[in-house]
């Protein structure tokens, strides 16, 4: 109600060079706007961080809305009973123990009591941001040596081993941690271009791996290790970069035999998110 109706006022004075008459009061509705936004963004609540809704609850929800505006009788109530439990879904999902991303330049590991340290690069700012506001946690910086009890990695020079629910992943932030030896490991992510050593026993993401799939996750489990990535859900499509095309087979299920014996592959079908790599 004020600012605009000088904006208008300034246009019509630049021919006759007295825009400055009308810019001025302009300006104080300007700074005016950015003092509420200021105000009103320090307020606590601003945010508030949602658990990812899976796809059935996706359906369970469109579905409810579907039924709910489509019939005319009292029992189109019963819609408001899927949307709830739709969104009910969201307590079923669990924030991923590990995510690499941008490239392989960002790289989030889960500590025990619920925050991520990450290490990124400085250009990377926006990452982060997405995803303190999509885990609704804190994210603090890469540990040093000693410190596995608070933060779950276990670090010496490049390269960290995480633990959790009975898993161990290698992470790897620089060449000269590479190669590494599969035994003893469920998974290696990688900041580097880690080779194909390993990918035949367990889970492998390195920087390719991010640069080709977009963001990885991994959810680790006593069942074995869930590997879930952006571009492989959204499908080949002109707008995702670097999909690859969909094959009959997209994820596996790799055993490890003792002995050193050759792993048993079984194909699954592939979760919401894109195909799903579990090593047990």
């Amino acid at each position: 109600m004020w600012t605009l109706p000088w904006g208008v006022v300034t246009c019509l004075l630049m021919p006759i060079g007295l825009e400055r008459l009308a810019l001025i009061p302009m300006g104080w509705g300007i700074d005016a706007t950015i003092w509420v936004a200021q105000h009103v963004s320090a307020l606590p609540g601003n945010v508030l961080p949602m658990p990812r809704l899976p796809a059935p609850g996706l359906i369970m929800i469109s579905l409810g809305g579907l039924w709910l505006c489509l019939w005319q009788g009292s029992w189109r109530r019963w819609g408001l009973v899927a949307i709830a439990a739709g969104f009910a879904c969201m307590a079923l999902t669990r924030p991923p123990d590990i995510v690499i991303a941008d490239g392989g330049r960002f790289v989030a590991a889960r500590a025990p009591v619920g925050h991520y340290s990450i290490t990124a690069g400085k250009d990377t700012n926006i990452v982060r941001s997405f995803f303190a506001s999509e885990t609704g946690e804190t994210l603090t910086p890469w540990p040093a040596a000693g410190s596995a009890a608070e933060t779950g990695l276990d670090c010496a020079g490049e390269l960290c081993r995480y633990n959790a629910r009975g898993r161990t992943v290698a992470i790897v932030t620089g060449d000269t941690a590479l190669p590494l030896r599969c035994g003893g490991l469920d998974a290696i992510v990688s900041q580097v271009p880690a080779g194909f050593l390993c990918r035949t026993m367990i889970p492998v993401i390195d920087r390719i791996d991010s640069w080709r799939r977009g963001a990885v996750a991994l959810w680790l489990d006593r069942d074995g290790v869930t590997v879930e990535s952006v571009n492989e859900g959204r499908g080949d499509r002109l707008w995702v970069p670097h999909s690859r095309p969909a094959r009959k087979a997209n994820s596996t299920t790799a055993e490890a035999q003792p002995g050193g014996a050759a792993p048993e592959l079984r194909s699954s079908p592939g979760g919401d998110f894109g195909p799903i790599v579990t090593a047990r």
